[in-house]
């Protein structure tokens, strides 16, 4: 299948900022706040002493080494005498993912839709709904935030939902993995609630979560930070010239730092593990990131990459009508090449192609 010069996905899952309260002994809470300091470090790194050939920078005197390196920092803790942090926030499923957004050539549409539903008969949406399901549960998309804790209670309200609000409690130490998760009472329910919001025409499905964080003493709070640029006149030594800028909404008036959406919805799409060797998974994405090994798992030499795989929809869609059993390769293929129409965004090939 040849990509058309215009296709797009809207997203099907979207997430909202987390913000922060502290909770005091009462049991009442109060937006958490933040401050700025200037701390003064060690003059540390190679650029310090090396130049790019490896030579010693002439100014770089033991002297000039032992003087400090200020430098100004957003700062955010638990409050003393706070009992924990709450942390708060929404994520909405939807049916987007069942037809492009935009699409310019009706073939196209025609194929990617038939795809949609064919991998929703045959396949089915368990595999993806468990495995967003499973790292909004067990609290991923707080990052560093839980690893530290003494306990992680996470608390769902889903709609719609004739209950009431589904706990998790002690999820950072008290479950061992998915399968701990899936024997939860509620597991299955919730489960479904997902796959329904992806299957029906106008599917919608909507999480409201609250998460409980007890945590040590007075111990930092990791929240989203901006990406920053210096003026292009600012000098580097200007220790006015804040190095690390937390995101914020306002709450009652004040600021009050956030986990940005976006880093919400990349911890809940941290489902890739269907990559070319893959030993942990990665962040649903075209070309299979991995930042901390600083590489593309799903480089385009591999095809393996999201539009290797979407131009071969059509042979796809023509593998699922047939009645033979599918490799677990090509089924693992579908699993990522869905989860990136989940994902949505911009999939049209460039003009000048």
């Amino acid at each position: 299948m040849e990509l058309p010069v215009q296709l797009a996905y809207e997203g099907s899952i979207t997430p909202g900022d987390v913000c922060f309260f502290a909770v005091w002994p009462d049991q009442s809470k109060s937006p958490l706040r933040y401050n700025s300091r200037i701390a003064l470090g060690l003059k540390e790194g190679a650029a310090a002493v090396y130049t790019a050939e490896g030579e010693i920078v002439k100014k770089a005197t033991p002297d000039a080494l032992a003087q400090g390196n200020p430098h100004q920092v957003d700062y955010c803790h638990v409050p003393y005498g706070a009992n924990g942090v709450q942390c708060e926030t929404s994520i909405t499923f939807t049916s987007d993912l069942r037809k492009p957004l935009k699409c310019c050539d009706p073939g196209v549409k025609r194929t990617l839709k038939k795809l949609v539903e064919l991998y929703e008969s045959k396949i089915t949406w368990n595999e993806l709904a468990t495995r967003y399901l499973l790292n909004i549960c067990n609290g991923q998309w707080l990052w560093h935030n839980t690893k530290k804790a003494y306990w992680v209670n996470v608390e769902i309200t889903p709609w719609p939902w004739e209950g009431g609000a589904v706990s998790f409690e002690n999820v950072v130490r008290g479950y061992s993995g998915r399968a701990s998760f899936q024997q939860h009472k509620s597991w299955v329910p919730l489960l479904q609630l997902i796959c329904d919001a992806f299957s029906q025409p106008q599917g919608l499905a909507i999480f409201e979560l609250k998460v409980s964080i007890k945590l040590p003493t007075n111990a930092p709070i990791r929240p989203s930070q901006e990406f920053t640029e210096k003026p292009k006149n600012s000098n580097k030594s200007d220790r006015r010239d804040n190095s690390r800028v937390y995101q914020h909404t306002l709450i009652d008036g004040d600021k009050s730092p956030i986990i940005g959406c976006y880093k919400v919805g990349a911890a809940i799409a941290m489902i890739d593990d269907w990559y070319p060797g893959a030993e942990e998974a990665v962040r649903v994405g075209h070309y299979g990131v991995h930042k901390e090994d600083v590489t593309s798992y799903r480089h385009p030499s591999t095809g393996k990459d999201f539009f290797s795989l979407l131009k071969r929809a059509d042979e796809f869609v023509e593998l699922l009508e047939n009645e033979v059993k599918l490799s677990e390769e090509t089924v693992n293929d579908l699993h990522y090449l869905i989860a990136n129409l989940i994902k949505g965004g911009m999939f049209q090939r460039t003009g000048s192609n």
